[in-house]
């Protein structure tokens, strides 16, 4: 792991364990266009109406030994990655836009990439591919996540079960047993009716395999292998919208691990697929 790459989203995911108080901390010292080298503690307690102790607080919360040592760490990732809060004007031409776009999709995936751990995509890819049963559950946008999955997978012959309705999800976590495997999507990892799936297929000792945006959100807690997505917010895509390009991207990595644990049984089961669906390409 680039120690330097993986900072700021580090830092991002370990804020979703704060208090909102000290979440917005944690927004004002992650702002570049606020937070320089030149920062007094008194600076930053006084622009966010916070007590000194407060900021100090923040700071070990976070892993650092103060906070000389939280703004030498913070304010050199930042020059050193290049990073800037990208803020929309009235001002911008249609190709400002699209540089922006760009720049916060190369940010989110080279963040992802720093913070990524190979030894959970290994592990979980095993446990995935020698599963009984595997269930993919999402609910809101990340369901599109699900049928790229859901997609890839049939092509190689690794059957997967994928469910929109919570009802259904339900249902099939109710059914699941120690030798199946849940893969669940929720950037926010606090989505209520996720939750309660994920547990119901947990108490079934099926393994729970989450893609989320922190290691300590709610769905991380309960889940046997945890892939993070700490994309950043920004005005122009939001969270959200940022974490699908991480999430796709790890969702390829994820898939060629699978097809990794059965090199010969994954190429034969893609040259079936391939040929089954020829008819359909020469129309």
């Amino acid at each position: 792991m680039n120690k330097d790459l993986s900072l700021i989203p580090s830092i991002r995911m370990k804020r979703e364990a704060m208090t909102n108080t000290e979440k917005r901390v944690v927004d004002w010292l992650l702002d570049s266009t606020k937070f320089d080298k030149k920062t007094s503690l008194s600076m930053v307690a006084e622009s966010l109406h916070v007590s000194e102790p407060l900021v100090v607080k923040v700071a070990k919360l976070l892993g650092f030994s103060g906070f000389r040592d939280l703004r030498k760490q913070i304010t050199s990732s930042f020059e050193i990655n290049h990073l800037n809060t990208i803020e929309l004007s009235s001002q911008d031409s249609v190709q400002d836009l699209v540089d922006k776009v760009f720049d916060i999709s190369v940010q989110t995936i080279t963040e992802g990439r720093a913070i990524l751990k190979s030894d959970v995509i290994e592990k979980a890819a095993k446990c995935f591919f020698h599963a009984k049963n595997r269930d993919l559950y999402a609910a809101g946008g990340s369901n599109t996540i699900c049928d790229d999955i859901a997609h890839k997978f049939l092509r190689i012959g690794v059957r997967c079960n994928s469910y929109r309705d919570v009802h259904l999800m339900m249902m099939s976590a109710s059914l699941l047993t120690e030798d199946d495997v849940v893969l669940v999507i929720s950037h926010s990892g606090k989505t209520t009716d996720l939750l309660k799936v994920v547990n119901e297929a947990r108490k079934n000792k099926a393994k729970i395999i989450c893609i989320t945006h922190s290691d300590v959100s709610p769905i991380a807690a309960v889940s046997d292998f945890v892939i993070c997505t700490p994309a950043p917010d920004t005005p122009l895509l939001g969270k959200n919208a940022s974490a699908r390009i991480l999430q796709l991207i790890l969702v390829d990595a994820f898939f060629v691990a699978v097809a990794q644990q059965h090199i010969d049984f994954a190429q034969g089961n893609l040259e079936k697929t391939f040929h089954a669906t020829e008819y359909f390409r020469q129309k």
